[in-house]
């Protein structure tokens, strides 16, 4: 038995996020006679194999569709999910070839085209954040947003990770995700949102930013930038939000 701030312990997901799953008919913990909530270990397990589709980039909609049809059988979840892993795996290495390609290229000056900079990064990967968005924002918002993104794919990631970047920057120098500056680049991020992608309100962009913290895709994404930003950039984006109203 395990009650729900074990079970975020022990799984690392957060409480917030298992009272979502609960409120979204996905995972609800058991409720015993005193009116305790907790988990058992077959939930735990059932809770392991929702982690492993949301690493794969499914949205909770189709995540509960898919254990849906087939709740009782574990080990054929197990096995479609090793196979779509395989998958990511040939991705990974083709990044992995990458990544070692442009390090050979800073530091031996190797002549690298634009083509082979950015191979393995396919915009079109990014549909699961889409699909992730339209569960949250609604199908026709996350349509316009795609619309108005065509032609500027490149344009848009790379100012993105300027802003993350700043953000990692920031958090190393030891200034204060809620500071004066980290807030503004938090509004840079929004503005830059709103111009490019949609017209963000500031609760969906407060949800944005927890999503940076709590989704396990988003906050490895963007930890890439540094150990911790992902939790950082969420602190900003709150304090400005709350600033904001």
């Amino acid at each position: 038995m395990y009650m729900i701030k074990k079970a975020s312990e022990i799984s690392g997901v957060s409480v917030r996020m298992l009272h979502h799953y609960d409120e979204i008919g996905l995972l609800s913990p058991q409720k015993s006679e005193n009116g305790y909530r907790y988990y058992t270990e077959e939930d735990l397990a059932y809770l392991q194999t929702i982690l492993f589709y949301k690493y794969l980039g499914f949205p909770l909609k189709k995540i509960k569709l898919l254990m849906a049809k087939d709740n009782t059988e574990l080990l054929t979840h197990l096995k479609k999910q090793l196979s779509l892993m395989k998958k990511e795996k040939e991705k990974l290495l083709t990044l992995m070839e990458t990544l070692q390609q442009t390090i050979d290229y800073e530091e031996r000056k190797i002549t690298m085209s634009i083509k082979e900079k950015f191979r393995g990064f396919v915009y079109q990967d990014n549909q699961k954040y889409e699909e992730m968005a339209i569960d949250k924002y609604g199908k026709d918002i996350i349509e316009k947003s795609m619309e108005n993104l065509k032609g500027k794919e490149v344009e848009f990631t790379e100012n993105l990770n300027q802003i993350f970047t700043s953000f990692a920057e920031n958090m190393a120098k030891g200034i204060e995700a809620t500071s004066k500056e980290s807030v503004e680049l938090a509004k840079s991020l929004h503005e830059y949102i709103c111009r490019y992608s949609f017209d963000c309100s500031m609760e969906a962009f407060s949800g944005i930013g927890y999503g940076y913290q709590e989704n396990p895709e988003f906050k490895s994404n963007i930890d890439r930038f540094g150990i911790g930003t992902a939790e950082y950039a969420c602190d900003s984006i709150q304090k400005y939000v709350s600033e904001a109203r």
